[in-house]
């Protein structure tokens, strides 16, 4: 080796130990983001929310189907307008995450009709979504309080097998025994109180159970179906999967709005027996449906269940504070 190839590696050398000594005391270290799941705080947070929401809308929807009125309004209206509330609701959020209007148009267009494949996943739970509000309204139109409230509950078992089938998800015999005791509990403090009401305007209790379970079956079945979709791309917020269930879900209520009540429509008018009540209703319900797509993305549709029956507890509780008031006399 020569001389000049000394004094080059003796240079290299010099320059290594000058970079070491640079950079090393700065004690730079590389930090890796982790996407972590929700913390628990969040997720009680939502589920103690969905449950005060369902409390209220339960004591609503039921007030406002029996309350005597001259003008009832038509349910299949109301499920119209709730899938136009939300389409306008979740656009405000995502203008909101985009910081202006013309942002989020363009993510619509991008992720709702430029991605027709993403958005057909949620076809079928938006028709399924129309078919069982407007079933849970004729429920409860023709059942008890009680009985609606009780049959309603059988959604915690096909939610729950739904589950098994479509998610793969194991549940344990104790999970099952919970998911039991629940629905017992529940139909007791449900039974509890229907000794002491009478209800004067059930016209077809058969067809009302039939509704009530149909409707239960349809929501296990889409619930899970949702939330695989939420769960399997995340990158899609849960405001763009509502706005994707609006694509689908605005026409077909308003089709079937009109297959159902055609005559009173073109009579009355869709506004027909609207006022201040139903409109709070519909924004209810508006809120109730977005409520449960967040907690459906965070805590899942067994925990969703869990909420919605503690709801039932808590709106018999309203009852009993406000008087034991008696929805369906006047």
């Amino acid at each position: 080796m020569t001389e000049k190839d000394n004094e080059v590696l003796a240079d290299c050398s010099q320059h290594s130990a000058d970079m070491h000594k640079k950079f090393y005391p700065m004690n730079i270290s590389v930090v890796r983001k982790r996407t972590e799941s929700p913390g628990i705080i969040l997720q009680l947070s939502v589920l103690l929310w969905l449950t005060l929401q369902n409390s209220a809308h339960t004591l609503l929807l039921r007030y406002s189907r029996v309350r005597v009125v001259e003008k009832v309004f038509l349910p299949s209206v109301a499920v119209f307008f709730t899938e136009i509330l939300k389409l306008i609701t979740c656009l405000l959020f995502i203008t909101y995450e985009e910081k202006s209007i013309c942002s989020m148009f363009g993510l619509v267009k991008r992720q709702v009709f430029y991605n027709l494949k993403d958005t057909f996943k949620v076809c079928i739970p938006a028709v399924i979504y129309i078919i069982q509000n407007n079933l849970f309204y004729v429920a409860a139109s023709h059942l008890e309080a009680a009985t609606y409230m009780v049959t309603a509950q059988l959604k915690i078992f096909t939610t729950a097998i739904f589950a098994v089938i479509m998610l793969n998800r194991s549940i344990i015999r104790k999970q099952w025994l919970a998911l039991g005791i629940l629905f017992v509990g529940v139909c007791l403090v449900q039974l509890d109180q229907q000794g002491t009401k009478k209800t004067l305007f059930i016209s077809d209790p058969y067809l009302g159970l039939l509704a009530s379970v149909s409707a239960c079956i349809l929501s296990g079945f889409a619930g899970i179906y949702f939330e695989k979709i939420l769960k399997n791309s995340p990158s899609v917020s849960v405001w763009m999967r509502n706005v994707q269930l609006a694509m689908f879900g605005i026409p077909s209520s308003f089709t079937a709005s009109i297959m159902k009540d055609h005559d009173t429509i073109l009579n009355e008018g869709m506004l027909y027996g609207f006022d201040m009540l139903v409109w709070v209703v519909v924004f209810w319900y508006c809120i109730g449906g977005l409520s449960v797509a967040v907690c459906i993305r965070y805590s899942g549709n067994i925990a969703k269940n869990f909420a919605t029956s503690a709801a039932i507890i808590m709106s018999n509780l309203a009852e009993l504070l406000l008087g034991k008031l008696n929805f369906c006399q006047n």
